[in-house]
């Protein structure tokens, strides 16, 4: 009786394992369809809840700050996001001087370059559309654009406010 009811638990460990391994190690990965209804159904990693959901899909490293990347994207800041924004003060959008201290730039990439799915999708980016009644709007910045501007805000977080 002592082998029989080992031999029970030994093969019910060998299911559970082989079932363990077959669900969590699917070979094909997840398509942009499955993603969007992932994100529908309101399951974001935790990758997405923090660094928000979009094209940037690993943290970013941030090295030195790139001046000339900087002054790239403060050109690109002034065209293209000032319409809505100011460093230091609320417009249609919130400021963001400091946007880099509670956000992560991978963050702050997804909201310019995915802003229609993060406002309808993402925690927080429905908690800015209920505070701004407004959707941030597709300004096709590219991802080399969105990095400048990432850029200048690094150079303008450490900055004392000025009049806008």
């Amino acid at each position: 009786m002592r082998n029989f009811l080992l031999g029970i638990v030994g093969i019910s460990l060998l299911l559970l394992t082989s079932l363990s391994a077959i669900i969590g190690c699917s070979s094909t990965p997840e398509t942009e369809a499955e993603r969007l209804a992932r994100w529908q159904a309101g399951q974001l990693n935790a990758f997405e809840d923090l660094h928000g959901i979009g094209p940037i899909k690993e943290e970013i490293q941030l090295g030195p700050i790139d001046q000339a990347k900087a002054t790239i994207g403060g050109e690109i800041f002034k065209t293209k996001c000032m319409t809505c924004h100011r460093l230091d003060s609320k417009l249609t959008g919130p400021p963001l001087r400091t946007i880099l201290k509670t956000r992560s730039a991978a963050y702050v990439m997804n909201q310019i370059l995915n802003p229609e799915l993060m406002g309808k999708l993402h925690p927080e980016g429905k908690k800015l559309m209920a505070q701004y009644m407004q959707q941030m709007t597709i300004q096709g910045i590219t991802h080399d654009d969105a990095t400048n501007i990432v850029e200048f805000l690094r150079i303008k977080a450490d900055q004392p406010p000025a009049n806008e």
